[in-house]
């Protein structure tokens, strides 16, 4: 399929689980992204510096830190806050620099107004990025952003929305922040055909080849559910490239542009 990036999930700072499958992805020439998972945006504990140097010796260059933190499920049931999460990242974000990694900043959800079902209580991902590099700047931490990368969830047709970001940064930094698509691909709760979504995630691919500099990649959000063995809740299969027996539409389309 072309692809170039994935982006997986570690269990907070546990080391060795997957092991094998970031020496397949950098054997096979694909840059993989860890995304280090805490329940419902807890803060991470445990040793994240060995981590670090763990998987950076084995390829990992990437490490996003805590996922959509606009979002109150991801605040342990919390009102968003740039402030308090910007309290978590920071430390975390230096002992990823320390250990030699790079940290993700945000990892926004594109809601509310481009998600269809945004729960009250979440906060817009433009307002939450704004208000979380200003305090950032607050603080005279803006050199732990020049180590950093901005985490993109541009799903849908929003897949421009790293435009609207980059605005944003450039308005608060006087310069751009790489950035990486970390999930992206069809709103779980979109009611769109297969055929149209198939065609809305092939327009993002599409215009990779002339993004912006700043816009590293496009990660489609998930490859396989149960068909790769993971969580037995199918109400993600829809959503999968692969699944059971069959496969989506993209994958042969991708081929095809390959």
């Amino acid at each position: 399929m072309g692809i170039k990036w994935v982006t997986f999930l570690n269990d907070g700072t546990n080391v060795g689980a997957n092991d094998y499958l970031v020496k397949k992805l950098v054997e096979n020439g694909i840059e993989p992204v860890m995304r280090i998972y805490t329940d419902g945006g807890a803060r991470i504990s445990g040793d994240l510096s060995s981590l670090v140097r763990h998987y950076k010796a084995l390829g990992v260059n990437y490490y996003q830190l805590y996922n959509e933190p606009n979002l109150r499920i991801e605040n342990q049931g919390q009102a968003p806050d740039p402030k308090a999460y910007v309290d978590k990242w920071l430390p975390a974000a230096k002992a990823v620099i320390e250990a030699g990694g790079y940290p993700g900043f945000g990892s926004l959800s594109p809601t509310p107004g481009l998600a269809p079902g945004a729960a009250p209580g979440d906060m817009d991902d433009l307002k939450f990025l704004r208000e979380g590099l200003q305090e950032i700047k607050r603080r005279g931490e803006t050199g732990v952003l020049d180590r950093s990368w901005l985490s993109v969830h541009n799903y849908g047709r929003a897949h421009l929305r790293v435009r609207d970001y980059d605005r944003i940064v450039q308005e608060e930094l006087g310069r751009s922040m790489p950035q990486i698509g970390t999930e992206a691909g069809i709103y779980p709760g979109d009611t769109l055909s297969e055929e149209e979504a198939v065609q809305v995630v092939a327009q993002a691919y599409n215009y990779l080849p002339q993004r912006e500099d700043y816009y590293f990649a496009y990660t489609y959000w998930i490859i396989a559910n149960e068909s790769g063995q993971g969580a037995p809740d199918r109400s993600w299969d829809h959503q999968a490239l692969f699944r059971g027996g069959s496969r989506s539409p993209l994958v042969d389309l991708l081929k095809q542009e390959v």
